[in-house]
């Protein structure tokens, strides 16, 4: 802790014989000080405006100003200097009230010994300082998350104005592919051609599914994630989801399966969003799982950590996993699989790696968690929850 050579003090006491006591103290302290004394606080407040001390003895009785009032009219003169306000024994407790006003001390008259007022001052300052440290830190990280939010405010402008720019053209190149592929002739020609109309539309289709995903991670990121949720069938739903798998699938020679516990309860969700979670970890699952291997869809009644009160379906939840045989996870990859544009090393590139991300975002939009399980040439288990209807 650091203090100036000769410390400026001003002293507002309007008692002489206390005055000069303070003053003897000081000195008895072995002190280097300016002191400057003032009676009233009328004169005090020019001098606290004009050159403002490095710590100001305050009485909390003067003529002019009473208590509180005191000090609160001192630190409007002077908010970034430090105070000890100077009380009798039967006024403490308005002292601690100072204090607590924005003051950084006080002494009781009467009770000052010279290495009592030379600490009083050394912490008042350092207290002073400390605050004025803090508060700048927070303007600091207020004006940060300001600038943040409003960069983010910004992006989110600029995404969505691109996103939409973007799907008019992909929505012009997929006409214009149907309708060059309606025209072109039915001989051997037009057949070689039609392979490359048919790569034209499937490449869009991939870029649109890239655009929505980054406008849905940026909602999620913003918390403005659309979601439609009612009651939902979850068997219906795992069918559905295995379907949409099935020509993918077939293509790698990976088995669909499908494990969900009879008599399951509804779930509170949004069945569209639901579809794409498991279209997210099932695609993953079939994608990295060898020819011969299997990718399983099962289902099965949860109870909630914490549990519930036994009133409806409070406290359950239903457990979605997508289980496969593929090669596994290493475990210094799997705390990373749900952050966004996070691949593994030792994976080929297939994707902007958003589509984990997505998922728990989703999940968590329902109020669910999700986590991932996973042992090397063994295979993994992405799991998620839903809240059951109650």
């Amino acid at each position: 802790m650091s203090e100036p050579a000769t410390l400026r003090i001003l002293l507002v006491e309007d008692n002489p014989g206390d005055a000069r006591l303070i003053r003897e103290t000081l000195r008895d302290a072995g002190m280097r000080f300016e002191l400057e004394h003032a009676g009233r606080l009328s004169a005090a407040l020019p001098l606290l405006a004009a050159c403002a001390p490095d710590v100001v003895l305050l009485d909390l009785s003067l003529p002019d100003a009473h208590g509180l009032e005191t000090v609160t009219r001192a630190l409007a003169a002077a908010p970034g200097v430090p105070i000890v306000v100077l009380t009798g024994l039967d006024d403490e407790s308005v002292a601690i009230q100072a204090v607590q006003a924005g003051a950084q001390d006080y002494l009781v008259k009467g009770q000052v010994e010279p290495g009592t007022l030379a600490r009083a001052l050394r912490y008042a300052m350092e207290r002073k300082r400390l605050e004025a440290e803090r508060a700048r830190l927070l303007e600091a990280e207020h004006q940060a998350r300001t600038a943040a939010e409003a960069a983010v405010r910004a992006r989110d402008e600029v995404l969505r104005i691109v996103a939409h720019d973007i799907g008019n053209s992909l929505s012009a190149v997929k006409i214009h592919a149907l309708v060059l592929e309606r025209t072109l002739p039915a001989d051997s020609a037009g057949s070689e051609a039609r392979k490359h109309t048919a790569a034209i539309r499937d490449l869009t289709a991939q870029m649109d599914r890239l655009r929505q995903d980054l406008l849905d991670v940026a909602a999620i990121e913003a918390g403005r994630l659309s979601l439609e949720p009612a009651e939902t069938e979850v068997e219906e739903v795992v069918a559905a989801a295995l379907g949409a798998l099935a020509e993918l699938a077939g293509e790698k020679g990976v088995s669909l399966s499908a494990d969900v516990e009879e008599g399951l309860p509804l779930v509170w969700a949004d069945r569209e969003r639901v579809l794409q979670v498991l279209g997210n970890l099932g695609g993953n699952a079939v994608k990295f799982t060898p020819a011969g291997g299997t990718v399983t869809v099962s289902a099965a009644l949860d109870v909630a950590d914490g549990g519930g009160d036994g009133d409806g379906g409070d406290g359950r939840e239903v457990r979605i996993a997508c289980t496969d045989t593929g090669p596994g996870i290493a475990a210094d990859d799997l705390p990373h699989v749900f952050d966004r544009f996070w691949q593994a090393r030792s994976t080929r590139r297939a994707g902007a790696g958003l589509g984990l991300a997505i998922a728990r975002g989703i999940v968590e939009a329902h109020g669910g968690h999700i986590h991932a399980e996973s042992t090397v040439g063994e295979g993994s288990t992405f799991a998620f929850t839903l809240p059951v209807v109650a």
